[in-house]
């Protein structure tokens, strides 16, 4: 990075006359009646252009991007000797090589892109749409932090761009500190470009951050340059996602997959002998791999590593993925001056793993499914389910400076998660609407465990304070009551049962109770202490239910027998629940906890002996 601003810095710059002669040409005006002041040398020069300061005749500063003459002749000249070249080279690479890579291709993508660039219209009609779907899509504090200078359309041309002047420094020049605090925004910034909007900045090296130092925007972030731009489809932004659920389980066939639907790798690759080498490559950056193989963890040195396979696995590299890597990789190279533990990919673990719970596509929720059920019991891993919320908010285990263990992680808890209540409003919100019908169902499963468990608790306890006491003797067995008789219809809704006959079926209360709420099995005791302590977790302590169990109970029996509305159990339910839990809790979420909860306990009810 360092050896790249040297380049960057030291590029010649070429004689204003020139420039100037290029503005007038392009914009038809003399310099001196276009500007009321315009800067005597340079501020900025690339390979491309060079910039300087000016003020309009109306007061407004710019900055005046000029396009070098002679720039597309001399980049028509490199890149027919490139594609020579890559005419020449490409077959010898497959011969000799895995690689797989159309690098023809690759070259007319490249000089596409070169060609685009040097029309400056489109890289003013880029940052002009950027900043819109950057708007839309990025989260409002991310969007409060940076600032794309807006161009001037009517006094830009082909090699004259003109933009909103803001004064700024390299990001890459400020201290340790403030490249750590900036870099999370450029960070939140490029992924919403990459995950979400599928328009990414192809080329934010360390010119084109700047941290602003006047004005009312001073402190944010600004991006420049956006003639380099490149555009991810939609079906490969939830590969990519899918791909990092996959690495960080250790799915190495369903990666391959995904690998493969990303045109990284052949159809008819050979996946038995790709695992191993995908183990070796990858294995060391995932959990398990041994502190000393995080040392220099980054996305860079997993780049290095897996062109080491290139003699072993036929790949190939879609165009817009090898920019792709060169903005990680020099985001990442910035990033590296502020924290030299930095790792991209760790850092962008929560941002995946929002998209992950917040995309309703068909592959993320998949993705999602695999990453929370056991495939063994199929039941939920409350262990991930945790991490992936805490992530959701920011919060990661072994994030802290000096203690990263690896890219990602999916079952390390952090010892010190956000509070239950900031874990719950996230749940309610809208960024979780992919993970809420999975967990509904859970919820439903756990509340039906605690009721179960708490209400036979309940009912033990009234039977005992019944029992007369004696003195010396102690209580006396209660005469036995006559049973409290229940008319039951046999036709029950919402269980899809087929009963003999219709009419009704008079039970004992009791007999009712033990069908729709019955004793806990061994492994559902088990899940029973789990749910215990995920509730705990979310604000609910299940001990402060059981006052409240028999207004759920009568609201339960009331909806199971059809006496009462589902509404009735919703309202008692909530008032079940902990106070923090009331206040958030969405009503079409308790809705749809009390219509899993009265499907199952109108099943149970519907398969007693009694009403066959």
């Amino acid at each position: 990075m360092k050896e790249l601003s040297r380049l960057q810095d030291n590029i010649e710059t070429f004689p204003n006359k020139e420039a100037k002669a290029v503005i007038e040409e392009e914009l038809g005006q003399p310099v001196s009646e276009l500007f009321s002041s315009f800067s005597e040398e340079p501020i900025a020069a690339a390979s491309l252009a060079q910039v300087y300061r000016a003020t309009l005749k109306t007061g407004e500063e710019v900055a005046v991007k000029v396009q070098r003459p002679g720039a597309l002749s001399t980049i028509s000249k490199d890149l027919y000797v490139l594609r020579r070249l890559a005419d020449v080279m490409q077959p010898l690479i497959r011969r000799f090589t895995a690689d797989e890579t159309d690098y023809i291709a690759l070259t007319e993508t490249f000089a596409e892109g070169l060609y685009t660039e040097l029309d400056f219209r489109n890289e003013a009609l880029n940052a002009i749409r950027m900043e819109e779907l950057l708007r839309e899509s990025l989260e409002p504090e991310a969007l409060e932090r940076i600032v794309i200078p807006g161009p001037l359309m009517s006094l830009t041309k082909r090699r004259v761009m003109l933009s909103k002047w803001v004064n700024g420094v390299k990001l890459s020049t400020l201290p340790a500190q403030e490249i750590r605090e900036l870099i999370s925004v450029g960070q939140e910034v490029f992924l919403t470009q990459l995950l979400d909007i599928g328009f990414f900045h192809g080329d934010p090296h360390p010119g084109n951050l700047l941290k602003i130092t006047e004005g009312p925007d001073a402190g944010k972030l600004c991006l420049l340059d956006f003639g380099l731009v490149a555009q991810v489809p939609r079906e490969d932004r939830e590969l990519i996602i899918s791909a990092v659920v996959h690495l960080g389980t250790q799915n190495w066939e369903a990666l391959i997959a995904d690998f493969q639907q990303l045109r990284f790798l052949a159809p008819d690759v050979d996946q038995a002998s790709l695992v191993p080498i995908l183990q070796r490559v990858l294995g060391p950056y995932l959990r398990g791999g041994g502190a000393q193989a995080f040392k220099n963890a980054n996305f860079q040195a997993l780049t290095q590593d897996l062109l080491k396979v290139n003699l072993e696995v036929k790949f190939s590299i879609p165009p817009y993925v090898s920019l792709l890597a060169r903005s990680v990789a020099t985001l990442e190279g910035v990033a590296l001056q502020g924290d030299p533990q930095y790792q991209i990919v760790a850092m962008a673990y929560p941002f995946v793993v929002r998209r992950l719970l917040q995309n309703s596509n068909r592959r993320s929720f998949a993705a999602l499914r695999e990453l929370l059920y056991d495939p063994k019991t199929r039941r939920m891993r409350p262990q991930r389910l945790a991490t992936l919320l805490q992530a959701s908010l920011g919060v990661v285990a072994g994030a802290s400076e000096g203690s990263r263990s690896g890219f990602i992680d999916f079952d390390a808890v952090p010892e010190e998660g956000a509070p239950a209540k900031d874990v719950v409003r996230f749940l309610l919100s809208p960024a979780a609407r992919n993970l809420r019908p999975l967990l509904n169902a859970e919820l439903a499963y756990g509340l039906d465990l605690v009721l179960r468990r708490t209400s036979r608790r309940v009912r033990t306890t009234l039977q005992d304070l019944l029992q007369p006491r004696l003195p010396l003797l102690g209580r006396l067995p209660a005469p036995p009551a006559p049973p409290l008789l229940v008319p039951v219809p046999r036709n029950i809704e919402g269980t899809g049962a087929e009963l003999f006959d219709k009419g009704l079926a008079v039970l004992p209360a009791e007999d009712i109770l033990d069908a729709v709420l019955p004793p806990l099995g061994t492994v559902e005791d088990v899940d029973f202490g789990t749910f215990r302590d995920a509730f705990q977790g979310l604000g609910i302590d299940i001990g402060n239910l059981e006052d409240l169990v028999p207004g759920v109970l009568r609201a339960a029996v009331r909806a199971v027998l059809g006496n009462g509305e589902s509404a009735e159990l919703a309202e008692a339910l909530r008032q079940a629940l902990g106070a923090e839990f009331r206040e958030t809790l969405a009503s079409e979420v308790l809705a749809s906890i009390t219509e899993e909860l009265l499907r199952t306990w109108r099943a149970r009810l519907a398969a007693m002996d009694a009403l066959q």
